[in-house]
């Protein structure tokens, strides 16, 4: 009777070290999936430890990549879930809590024309328009969401323009994509309007006009005019081929 409870014992042991190993990879797998498909931009995730007994769940050095521009939009370093394990395997994900700490956003733009193109405009019009979709079929809700120590960086090497502004901790409650959630891609949607705005006020208005003090009016001419005749060269080369 002894030999069989070892036994027993053994094989559960191995059965629960082999779910933890392979579950974490295929969950791992799947969330970088279904983020990259419903923001359109590459996700990683380093790390991803799933304590199925307690539910309790980190993530380490999560990564979002920008779209038009180099290097990440965002980067979490660590992310702290509280869950019901089970609900994993299920179609309706319940998260107690969700701390992200450490987070770093990368505000990168450029200025042509007097327009200002950046990252999280264009991420923006991707959660309005709905062209990044998730192949998930799953709802989930977080009844409590807490983010801190939110470093945003804002870059632009065309204006020499890199300055880190730190952001105010936050909280929301009952996000998700349930019935009774706080649409998950609003919240994002609504964050990336704020961070626009907070860079308008505390960068772009005053740094820009200090630049444009500075730039000479002769190699503000000379730039210009190299712009008018490599437009006037494409136009060229476009009625060449119409003619031929």
């Amino acid at each position: 009777m002894k030999k069989i409870s070892v036994f027993l014992v053994i094989i559960i042991s191995l059965f629960y070290a082999f779910s933890e190993l392979i579950g974490d990879r295929i969950i791992k797998s799947v969330l970088e999936t279904n983020i990259s498909n419903v923001l359109d931009r590459e996700t990683n995730i380093e790390k991803l430890n799933i304590n199925y007994i307690n539910g309790d769940a980190e993530i380490y050095d999560l990564q979002i990549k920008n779209k038009k521009f180099e290097g990440n939009l965002l980067k979490i370093d660590k992310a702290y879930l509280k869950l019901d394990t089970s609900s994993i395997f299920s179609n309706n994900v319940e998260i107690e809590s969700v701390l992200l700490n450490g987070i770093n956003l990368n505000y990168f733009f450029n200025i042509k024309y007097t327009i200002v193109k950046d990252n999280v405009r264009t991420l923006e019009k991707t959660l309005e328009t709905g062209s990044g979709k998730s192949t998930s079929t799953k709802y989930f809700n977080i009844k409590k969401l807490n983010v801190q120590n939110i470093n945003l960086t804002v870059n632009s090497a065309e204006l020499g323009i890199n300055k880190n502004i730190l952001l105010q901790n936050l909280e929301f409650e009952n996000i998700g994509n349930t019935a009774k959630s706080n649409n998950y891609k609003t919240v994002l949607r609504d964050f990336a309007k704020q961070t626009v705005k907070t860079v308008k006020n505390k960068v772009l208005s005053g740094n820009i006009k200090n630049k444009l003090k500075n730039i000479d009016e002769d190699t503000l001419q000379e730039k210009i005019k190299k712009e008018l005749d490599k437009n006037k060269n494409k136009l060229k080369n476009k009625l060449k081929k119409l003619i031929k």
